[in-house]
This record gives structure tokens, C-alpha cells and sequence, in this order.
């Protein structure tokens, strides 16, 4: 099996104690990059915490272990403030 990091990523804050990162917010990524027409800012250090959802999420992986949810994986900012949920796109209109 070959697998490639070429699956659209949505990015859903689904709370927030932060004032940088709004609940409701969505950031979206066109491989390993930012859409920016579409996506809310993100914390640097947030998005460098949950980047091995993310990455995970860009092969398409939903992985048990990795505690996938139907509503994608569900991981914190480094400092607790913020809850993400991480998951693939399911089309390109998104």
C-alpha cells in the first residue's frame, strides 16, 4: 500500500479558554499549507502541538489508537486551552 499526504484537513476549535483562537473557528489546509481564503488564524504553538493529528489527518488515517472519533480526532493545544478536532475533508468544496 502507498500512502500520500494528499487529503485536504479540516481544523475545528471546538472550545477555547485562549483569546487567539475562537470556539467555532476553522482553519483548512491544501496539503501542507494554509488556505488562507478560508481558514480563521492559528496560534503557531497550537498548530505545532497537534501537528501529528494533522499529519495524520492529511493521509487519511483514521486510526483507533490514535483516538479517532466520527467527529475527527480530538487533541489539545499545548497549554490546555484550546480543544481541536482534526479531520479529513470529505470533498474539495470544503
Amino acid at each position: 500500500m502507498k500512502l500520500e499526504p494528499d487529503q485536504r484537513v479540516k481544523i475545528r476549535v471546538v472550545s477555547s479558554e485562549c483569546d487567539l483562537m475562537k470556539a467555532g473557528s476553522e482553519i483548512f489546509l491544501k496539503g501542507s499549507l494554509i488556505d488562507y481564503e478560508k481558514s480563521a488564524p492559528i496560534c503557531v504553538t497550537a498548530l505545532t502541538g497537534i501537528y501529528p493529528w494533522v499529519l495524520t489527518s492529511r493521509f487519511g488515517i483514521k486510526s483507533d489508537h490514535l483516538e479517532w472519533t466520527p467527529e475527527g480526532y480530538r487533541v489539545w493545544c499545548p497549554e490546555k486551552l484550546v480543544e481541536f478536532a482534526i479531520l479529513p475533508c470529505e470533498n474539495d468544496a470544503e
